[in-house]
């Protein structure tokens, strides 16, 4: 992002992981010397608001992103005290948070929607049935709704699940522009022994093989795909977890190309 020169955010105090219930310590001027390429961000949520004023103020932090979940249950006149705060500058929520969507406009922020675009199904198996579906609009209409920007889950839903079993069937979730106002995502599924866990590194490559035909007969490409290319030429399966960040890397390679235009 960096080199692209696209601002990006930096969450401080994530609730998954090695360093969930902590504020994460980056080394912040030796690792992100330039303040005018990244924002620090807050997710809204176990952290108490004050922990979070404290956080900001203990560091002069400035230009920070506020990411409030449909789920989290905030009190209204703490988070309205909050966004008056003048280092806050965006506020991420989904758009049926009236209350809080009220109070970011009222303070002058900007305000970007937040949904969760992936329709997750119960077993990769039933993607097996679903070719592709619509995925979003928002690029195209969130300023004609009065939003200042947009967001998703990308690829995935927003219900955080860690671990997990080697699948039946392997599944490849890749968007791509449909039409000028929509975005569509294709699950490429793999075909054999769909009634066993076998064999994962063909089931891949088959699966591989069907998002690079797709893309190819479109004449589009992104470095997820290269990626794609490099394991099917190799012979290799890069694994269920970087799978995901391949469709994810995807995704926002799309989004970057879409709003370059």
């Amino acid at each position: 992002m960096t080199e692209k020169g696209i601002r990006y955010g930096i969450i401080l105090n994530p609730e998954y992981g090695d360093c969930a219930g902590n504020v994460i310590d980056l080394s912040i001027e030796e690792n992100f010397p330039d303040t005018n390429q990244w924002s620090p961000a807050f997710i809204i949520g176990k952290q108490s608001i004050s922990q979070i004023t404290s956080t900001i103020h203990d560091n002069g932090y400035q230009n920070v992103i506020l990411i409030l979940p449909k789920a989290v249950s905030v009190n209204e006149d703490d988070f309205a005290e909050l966004i008056a705060d003048t280092a806050i500058t965006k506020v991420i929520t989904d758009p049926l948070r009236r209350k809080a969507a009220r109070a970011t406009r009222n303070k002058g922020k900007d305000l970007i929607e937040l949904d969760d675009k992936f329709i997750a199904q119960p077993t990769n198996q039933a993607y097996t049935s679903i070719d592709e579906e619509l995925f979003s609009e928002d690029f195209f209409y969130f300023g004609e709704d009065n939003f200042a920007g947009f967001s998703d889950y990308t690829v995935l839903p927003n219900e955080f699940r860690e671990g997990g079993t080697l699948p039946k069937v392997v599944v490849i979730h890749l968007t791509y522009h449909k039409t000028d106002d929509q975005i569509f995502i294709k699950h490429f599924c793999s075909d054999t022994n769909q009634e066993d866990r076998s064999n994962i590194q063909g089931k891949f490559a088959e699966a591989a093989s069907k998002a690079i035909a797709f893309f190819d007969s479109i004449s589009y490409n992104s470095p997820a795909l290269d990626n794609l290319r490099e394991n099917l030429s190799n012979g290799t399966f890069p694994g269920l977890g970087v799978l995901k960040k391949i469709s994810i890397l995807h995704h926002l390679d799309l989004i970057q190309k879409i709003l370059s235009v």
